[in-house]
C-alpha cells in the first residue's frame, strides 16, 4: 500500500495536538483560561489576513498596469489564487482543522484568506515575475 501524503499531515497534526499532561484539574483551569483568550481567534486571523491583503493589494495597485491584455491577466491571477485557497481548504478540511462554530466565522475567514491568496499571486506575478 503506498504511503498517502494527507495521512502522513494528520499524523503529524494528532502529534501536535497531543496532550501528554497527568493533572486533570490544571488541564481543566488551562482549558478555561485559553476558552477565554480564543474566543476571537478567528476573527483575529481573518483580520490579519484583511490587513495582509489590502497592504498587498495597495503595492500591486499604486502604479498603472501595464496597457496590454491586463484584464485577461488579472482573470488568470484570480482563477490561480482561487485554485490555491481550495486546495489549502481541501488539505485543511481533510486535517479536521477547517471547522467553524458559526457559518459567518466561517465565510468571513474563507473570504479573507481568498483574498491575501489572489494578493500574494497578483504581487507574484507584477512585482516579481514582470520585473525579470
Amino acid at each position: 500500500m503506498p504511503f498517502d501524503f494527507l495521512d502522513g499531515l494528520g499524523f503529524l497534526a494528532d502529534l501536535l495536538s497531543a496532550d501528554f499532561s497527568f493533572k486533570s484539574s490544571a488541564n481543566s483551569d488551562n482549558e478555561r483560561k485559553y476558552s477565554k483568550k480564543s474566543k476571537y481567534i478567528t476573527e483575529l486571523w481573518s483580520g490579519s489576513f484583511l490587513v495582509m491583503a489590502s497592504i498587498l493589494y495597495f503595492v500591486v495597485f499604486k502604479n498603472p498596469l501595464p496597457e496590454e491584455n491586463y484584464t485577461q491577466t488579472l482573470l488568470v491571477c484570480i482563477l490561480i489564487g482561487f485554485a490555491i485557497s481550495f486546495i489549502i481548504f481541501f488539505v485543511l478540511y481533510h486535517l479536521e482543522l477547517y471547522y467553524f462554530k458559526s457559518l459567518s466565522k466561517l465565510l468571513l475567514f474563507s473570504f479573507s484568506f481568498v483574498c491575501l491568496m489572489i494578493a500574494l499571486v497578483l504581487v507574484a506575478y507584477f512585482k516579481l515575475i514582470l520585473m525579470i
